[in-house]
């Protein structure tokens, strides 16, 4: 998500490891990006960590 919105990535201030995420065991959290955000008149911004996962959907019930 954050290649296909252009977002910019920068170094996390303090990398940590995470584990149980995919099946290729420990992953590094390295990157972080911050995101502005507006609902209504309120605005304010949040970094997120960045972690590569893989995502799909699974439609359930009738066709």
């Amino acid at each position: 998500m954050v290649e296909k919105l252009g977002l910019t990535t920068t170094p996390h201030p303090k990398p940590y490891q995470l584990q149980w995420l995919n099946n290729d065991g420990d992953m590094v959290v390295n990157q972080q990006v911050e995101i502005e955000f507006s609902i209504g008149n309120y605005q304010d911004k949040v970094k997120c960590d960045v972690v590569p996962m893989e995502a799909c959907h699974i439609l359930l019930g009738r066709p």
